[in-house]
């Protein structure tokens, strides 16, 4: 196994105009970007963080996700189980409580969500999947489907490449 190259970014805009938690200002909780940085450093030293994926990228994460997605890149070794991993590892770590979407980013698509809690970017290979987890809106899928490219879980309506997602 090779060693995981990780790459935390936190939007500057979500970091600077909402609170990570609700509770944030009773509790001296460091902030997020932080508390995720210390955890892959703390992974990486303890040579955990290691996986068959190239690359992973978190842009933002309000939930704090994002060693379940770091896990999810780490157990799969075939592409289909690789994509589905990720959708299942974050509906999961997001607490059952929001629509996710996984999606191969080479291929043509359309988003239109809302609520977005997080965002990230993982390398199979040299594929590169966008992971959202979110509220609602609706995704459109212009290229191929299938598990290797695409694979979403929540509360929605389908029709073709076009999903729609509504609130649970």
């Amino acid at each position: 196994m090779k060693k995981t190259i990780l790459s935390v970014a936190l939007a500057t805009a979500v970091s600077s105009t909402l609170p990570v938690f609700a509770d944030a200002a009773e509790q001296k909780t460091a902030p997020v970007s932080t508390t995720i940085q210390q955890t892959v450093l703390n992974k990486a030293a303890e040579g955990k963080a290691t996986t068959n994926a190239t690359n992973v990228n978190i842009n933002f994460d309000v939930l704090g996700i994002a060693n379940a997605l770091i896990n999810a890149a780490n157990a799969n070794t075939n592409r289909e189980g690789f994509v589905k991993g990720l959708m299942e590892s974050a509906f999961y770590a997001a607490g059952a409580k929001y629509n996710v979407m996984v999606f191969n980013l080479s291929q043509g698509y359309e988003t239109r969500f809302n609520g977005v809690k997080t965002f990230a970017t993982v390398k199979y290979g040299s594929i590169t999947y966008g992971v959202w987890v979110f509220e609602n809106g609706s995704f459109t899928n212009k290229g191929d489907g299938g598990y290797i490219n695409w694979a979403f879980r929540g509360w929605f309506d389908r029709n073709g490449g076009f999903v729609n997602f509504r609130r649970p």
